[in-house]
Parts: structure tokens; sequence; C-alpha cells
């Protein structure tokens, strides 16, 4: 079984679990994640498929899942496995559609970052949207290649911002400051969503500057550079990140380098 067809299966598995078992979308284990999240049902349920195909199919994975953290292989693992079964619980659970199942595979070796990330694959499960990135093969989104969109100008460009955080003074300063800057918001609450629709061209950008993003959303900043966009964290170089379980995702992702670093230099207001 080839790496992607395995993916593909672990997604699909995690998906019809999903869909059938919608009238568990509200029910919590009464447990917590390592990330500090409380844990829906569905969560665990489309998880343990996932892991259960990976574990299944002949390849050797260690696993990074957002809810039971690092799973080790007796054997020498292929690939270390990001997997975030559910992005959108929240979404999930009070019935708004826009959820998705994300995982990125990244060839195992004693030191990784987000460059490595081999494979990404990402379902929204009540859009019919599944999309494919493949390093140095661009993305495709229900088999058909997409691309990031043309460049904009910052105050023509609609993006997705993530606000969902504590808010000290000084975040919602940044953050009104960076919103007023661009034509109009959008977001999904699955940043995973936002970033493949960023990848697509349907958003110029997508923002997530909260330091709240696990690593296990890796997936989805490799699709957006793999559609030909860029990704710049908060030092205003590229984004490339370790893999360690307990680190975050701080970032903008944009159709283009000028528009991504542009939005950063907005946030932390230094002159553009």
């Amino acid at each position: 079984m080839t790496t992607l067809k395995t993916l593909k299966d672990a997604v699909s598995a995690a998906k019809t679990s999903i869909l059938e078992n919608l009238d568990q979308a509200a029910e919590h284990t009464g447990e917590v994640n390592p990330y500090g999240d409380r844990i829906l049902l569905l969560d665990i349920k489309a998880e343990d498929e996932i892991i259960a195909v990976l574990q299944s199919s002949g390849i050797d994975f260690t696993i990074l899942s957002e809810e039971k953290g690092i799973i080790g292989t007796d054997k020498k693992p292929e690939y270390l496995a990001l997997v975030d079964p559910i992005d959108g619980s929240a979404n999930l659970k009070r019935g708004i559609p826009l959820v998705s199942i994300g995982i990125a595979v990244v060839p195992y070796k004693d030191i990784m970052t987000s460059d490595d990330a081999e494979i990404s694959i990402i379902d929204s499960v009540f859009t019919d949207e599944i999309y494919i990135a493949i390093k140095g093969k661009g993305v495709t989104r229900n088999g058909k290649r997409v691309k990031v969109a043309e460049p904009i100008a910052l105050e023509n460009a609609i993006i997705s911002y993530d606000t969902k955080r504590t808010f000290d003074p000084s975040f919602v300063e940044s953050s009104v400051r960076t919103i007023k800057s661009v034509h109009d918001t959008r977001r999904t609450a699955s940043n995973l969503l936002d970033l493949c629709w960023t990848a697509a061209g349907f958003l110029d950008a997508m923002v997530d500057v909260r330091n709240l993003l696990p690593i296990i959303h890796l997936c989805g900043t490799h699709m957006v550079f793999e559609a030909g966009g860029y990704v710049v964290g908060l030092n205003g170089e590229r984004f490339v990140s370790s893999l360690e379980s307990d680190v975050m995702m701080n970032f903008v992702a944009a159709s283009n380098e000028q528009l991504a670093k542009r939005i950063l230099r907005v946030y932390q207001e230094k002159s553009f």
C-alpha cells in the first residue's frame, strides 16, 4: 500500500465515523487533550480510525495526534504522521458544517522540520473538498490542480484572521490594525480549511499569530507552500518549524511573499 493511499484511507475512515455518529457531536469524554482542550467523543472516534488505518498499513509510523500525543512504534519508523482528526470541533458540536480532517507525513529522521513534509491531505467533511499536497508536485482539490491567488494590493485583500485568544490589549490593538488594513475577512473556524482556501486562491491570506495552534496543523501550511504561496513566521523569515509535540505555529500564510510580509508588518506596527 502506498503512503498516499494509506492517508486517503485513514481520512476516509475518520470522515465515515464522523458522519455516522453526528448524533453524538456534542458529547464530551470528560478528558482534556495534551493541548488543554476538552475532548469530544467524535474527536476520539475519528482519531482512533486514523490510527487504526496507519498502524495496519504495513508502513511504520510514529504518530503525533491531537488527542493522544505521541504514539510510537516497535520498529524503526519510516514516517512521522501529524494528525488532526477534527479541526473545527466547536463547529461540529454546534452543527456548523465547516469541519476538516488533516494529516501530514514527514520522512522520519533524527532532526525533522516543517520543510520535510512529504504528503499532506485535508478533507473538508461537509463541503466535499479533499486537498492533497505532494512535495514538489503542487496541490489538488478534488483531483484538479489549484494554486494561490494572483498578487493583490493589501487594501483589496480578503483574509482569514484567527482572533480566538484571551484578549490582552496588545493583541487586540494589533488585530484591529491588521483587519482594518485589508478589504475584508472570512473565517470558517477550521484553520486547516482556511489554509486550503488560501492555497486554492479563494482567500488571499490566513493569519494565526496567537501562539495557540499546535504543530499537528502542519498539513495546512504545507498546502500553501506547495500551491505556490508563502508563509512567514513572526521573525519575518520564511516559516520553518521543528516538529516537537509542544511547538505552536505562528504565521501569516499568503498568496505571495510580499503580501505575507506586509500583513505581518502591519500586525507588528512597522512601516511598510
